[in-house]
């Protein structure tokens, strides 16, 4: 059995399948996963939902924002300019596929592999424990019934820059864009949510993994995606950054982690 990671799809179905290909995936025996943004941007959001949700058990997908934002729309948020998610949301089995997605996780380890995924980053105060618990009370209200309201406070929200305090709604939507929207932050735990292509003015903030001695580098290696500006992330001794920017004009990429040391492969669509 092979497991292989692939960084945001965002509706790149042509580029996946040749991926694939390339490393002849057999859904019988190995395992896709797949670091969030399976959607949006790309031309073939449908497709690609239809057929990662195909693959049942050999496919591990956890939710990136621009899923998270497929759901909002789906409860009536705004349509922003670069939006590709009409075809999905005139489908028939719309519903299904939504159903799908927000039943995905936001952060999936294994103990075996030593590998843990998720779409963008961590808090370098929370250990590998305590963001599991964090990312499972996100989870279980998407998964439950009132998820639409949930994800309309989501859409509206003005991400808090450190942990807040008062109600457990600030607390989900905070977790939420930690492991959804993370690039840098602080040591002790400050975010800058405003930063995304250049780099950070301040000196304090870092890329979320830069951080030395943070609380969740214990035991497990990251792969991640959502930093498309920064490419490929393969120097770093606990982190794999997958994000090439497919949409963008650069490649979608794959990472087989059953291996001592990652053997990373992109193709551009």
């Amino acid at each position: 059995m092979a497991v292989y990671a692939v960084g945001d799809i965002q509706g790149c179905y042509k580029a996946l399948r040749r991926l694939l290909n390339k490393v002849d995936f057999n859904p019988k025996k190995d395992v896709l996963w797949c670091a969030g943004d399976l959607v949006n941007r790309g031309p073939d959001s449908l497709k690609t939902l239809r057929f990662l949700k195909e693959l049942g058990d050999s496919c591990i997908c956890v939710l990136g924002n621009h899923d998270l934002h497929l759901l909002e729309r789906s409860c009536g948020g705004r349509h922003y300019k670069r939006d590709t998610f009409d075809e999905i949301l005139a489908a028939k089995d719309m519903d299904e596929l939504l159903d799908w997605l927000r039943h995905r996780p936001l952060i999936h380890t294994d103990k075996k592999l030593g590998w843990c995924m998720l779409h963008a980053g961590l808090h370098p105060q929370w250990t590998m424990k305590e963001t599991k618990k964090r990312a499972k009370a996100v989870e279980a209200v998407l998964r439950g019934d009132d998820w639409q309201a949930f994800c309309m406070h989501l859409h509206h929200a003005e991400f808090p820059d450190r942990e807040p305090k008062g109600s457990d709604l600030h607390a989900l939507i905070f977790t939420t864009a930690v492991l959804t929207r993370t690039r840098y932050c602080t040591a002790d735990g400050v975010f800058n949510w405003q930063v995304r292509t250049g780099e950070a003015e301040k000196k304090s903030d870092k890329p979320w993994f830069a951080h030395e001695n943070a609380a969740w580098q214990k035991k497990y290696r990251v792969v991640y995606g959502h930093w498309a500006a920064k490419g490929l992330v393969l120097d770093q001794p606990h982190v794999l950054g997958l994000d090439s920017g497919c949409v963008w004009g650069g490649g979608l990429s794959l990472a087989r982690l059953d291996v001592e040391e990652p053997v990373v492969m992109t193709v551009v669509d």
